[in-house]
């Protein structure tokens, strides 16, 4: 398994636990998927190191969970995955001007941060997005204003903003409509608790990767493209079926 992948996986791992975990815990639950005890306690150490995870308590029965900037980010696919978008657009847009900081990296992690958030950008400063949901869309803004010197336009366009330049939803939709036809045909037969977690996570952690790059957006600007509100009900009906097995594995430890 690739490093990016067991990375991946082991994240999901506690997105399903919704708890923080032992690195004993960790393990085994990692082993569902064929992810050695060495291969684990590396790649936690590395995620702790470059923020992703925190630690805490005495290093032998430390416990590991999301970092709060990755669980907003799990927040955020939820989120994406309650399929709002048949609530009203008032057609306003955000403009965000942004004095970005020399620092690359600080940079790289604002673009990141922007783009996973529906932002995209207009030119090398300035990003867009529409003002839908209109609070969540306000609060994201005043975020970055909190942290980066810049300021923010809302309201109506004078003029048209073009879409398609702005966001890919062809691709978006086409990939959504083949991974929904994916689960659709996965058979969830009775199996044990064990390889339903594993099938929960690899299922889940395609689903949140895509998902993951849904600008969240209203309907009207979706079109006649259904893919992302396919993928959610698709997925839903998925974990109801699969979830209550998993879920006994999980309680088991």
């Amino acid at each position: 398994m690739r490093s990016s992948s067991t990375r991946t996986s082991l994240f999901g791992i506690f997105v399903l636990a919704r708890r923080k975990l032992t690195a004993a815990q960790v393990i085994t639950l990692a082993r569902t998927l064929g992810i050695s005890a060495t291969n684990v306690k590396s790649h936690l150490t590395r995620m702790v190191a470059e923020g992703l995870l925190e630690r805490t308590g005495p290093k032998r029965a430390a416990r590991y969970g999301p970092s709060p900037g990755q669980a907003a980010v799990v927040k955020g696919i939820e989120a994406r995955l309650k399929s709002d978008s048949q609530k009203p657009w008032d057609g306003e847009w955000i403009f965000l001007a942004l004095k970005m900081p020399a620092a690359r990296g600080q940079r790289d992690r604002i673009r990141a941060s922007l783009w996973f958030d529906g932002f995209r950008p207009w030119d090398g400063s300035t990003f867009v997005r529409p003002t839908w949901p209109t609070a969540w869309a306000q609060a994201r803004a005043r975020w970055y204003l909190a942290r980066i010197p810049g300021l923010a336009v809302h309201g109506p366009l004078l003029g048209n903003v073009s879409v398609s330049r702005l966001y890919d939803l062809d691709t978006l939709d086409r990939e959504a409509r083949k991974l929904a036809q994916r689960i659709r045909a996965k058979q969830v037969p009775a199996i044990s608790p064990a390889r339903a977690f594993a099938a929960r996570l690899k299922i889940g952690g395609l689903v949140a990767r895509l998902v993951g790059h849904d600008p969240r957006l209203p309907q009207s600007l979706w079109g006649k493209r259904r893919g992302m509100r396919d993928l959610s009900r698709t997925f839903a009906g998925f974990e109801k079926r699969i979830a209550p097995a998993a879920q006994r594995f999980l309680d088991g430890l």
